[in-house]
């Protein structure tokens, strides 16, 4: 019996290892290099992290919100936003955290060390209305100043409050803004950083690679994506979710993880996989995206590797051609 359960934790350990070893050096022989190169390269890294985030967090923010009532383990207060500092990022990294802004200036020599940063802002939600920006510097959370180390705590403690009233500095303005928290599904789509297009879910998160917006063609396909997850994370996960402040929009080291003992013992399947692409549809048509577009991306993964038209490796998921079929059968019915 302890040989299976040892078996089982390896399978999926090796499942879910979808990432190098963590390197807190990317720099380790910084005077050999040019440091030119080095900040142009750092700020594009940043930067490409931040608007992937950006892109997934409007595209999710709909998807969890019109499905609120389909994730009940899972639901939260949420206000819309994806907050970080520059301490979530490895120290060579660390001067590079303006990048994350949308609006950032190169000639900026201001790092802001001890202040935290709205990298994105969902579309449509509380605070995207109110008039929050991507690149707002957070000054004072509930009217009192902050440290860098109890931000996430303090936003925490505001949603399951309902109520935030945010001091912002913008371009050198000082602003004040006061919302209401949404509920919606607490599962946060995250980029992950790979070579690959694939996406992943743990049951409190939704991974997809950075390699996949590359692959892409159409938003519907990304937001096919999160909704295939969404359902492994609410149906097959019976994921909980978590607090829309524990999102990290510049994931460098992020990875899905076995959150839950439980979660050792659930196996992907075929029949699991073709009932999150259904439900996934489903999810995705509800937030009012269409998805007839959304099978073209099984397509486009068999001209890479035709051996997947058929089946998939290990046979865990079904062949390319049977869920675009099925998928373009579902959107026609549904």
């Amino acid at each position: 019996m302890y040989k299976n359960i040892l078996i089982v934790f390896f399978i999926k350990l090796f499942i879910f290892s979808c990432m190098p070893l963590k390197d807190t050096s990317f720099f380790s022989d910084k005077e050999k290099l040019n440091k030119d190169e080095i900040t142009l390269q750092g700020n594009t890294v940043i930067a490409a992290i931040a608007s992937a985030s950006r892109k997934m967090h409007d595209i999710s923010w709909k998807i969890m919100k019109a499905n609120k009532n389909y994730c009940e383990n899972g639901r939260i207060n949420a206000f819309g936003i994806m907050v970080a500092s520059n301490k979530d990022l490895d120290i060579d990294l660390r001067p590079f955290f303006l990048a994350a802004s949308p609006n950032y200036n190169s000639n900026s020599t201001d790092l802001k060390d001890d202040l935290a940063m709205i990298v994105s802002v969902a579309e449509e939600s509380p605070a995207y209305n109110i008039g929050l920006k991507e690149g707002d510097f957070i000054l004072k959370i509930n009217s009192n100043h902050y440290n860098i180390n109890s931000y996430k705590t303090i936003l925490k403690d505001a949603a399951e409050n309902n109520y935030l009233d945010l001091t912002v500095l913008r371009n050198e303005e000082t602003l004040n803004f006061s919302l209401n928290s949404e509920v919606i599904c607490g599962y946060p789509v995250q980029p992950m950083i790979s070579p690959i297009p694939n996406a992943y879910a743990d049951g409190s998160k939704i991974f997809i690679t950075i390699a996949t917006l590359d692959f892409i063609k159409d938003d519907q396909e990304l937001a096919f994506l999160i909704g295939h997850e969404l359902a492994h994370n609410i149906v097959h996960y019976k994921g909980r979710g978590m607090p829309e402040v524990e999102a990290f929009p510049l994931p460098i080291n992020d990875s899905p993880v076995i959150r839950n003992v439980s979660d050792v013992f659930i196996f992907q399947s075929g029949q699991k996989e073709t009932e999150a692409d259904m439900l996934g549809i489903e999810y995705v048509l509800r937030a009012g995206i269409k998805q007839d577009k959304a099978a073209n991306y099984f397509r486009r993964l068999s001209i890479y590797m035709p051996i997947l038209m058929q089946d998939s490796m290990f046979r865990m998921h079904p062949g390319n051609i049977k869920r675009a079929d099925q998928i373009d059968n579902k959107v026609k019915n549904y």
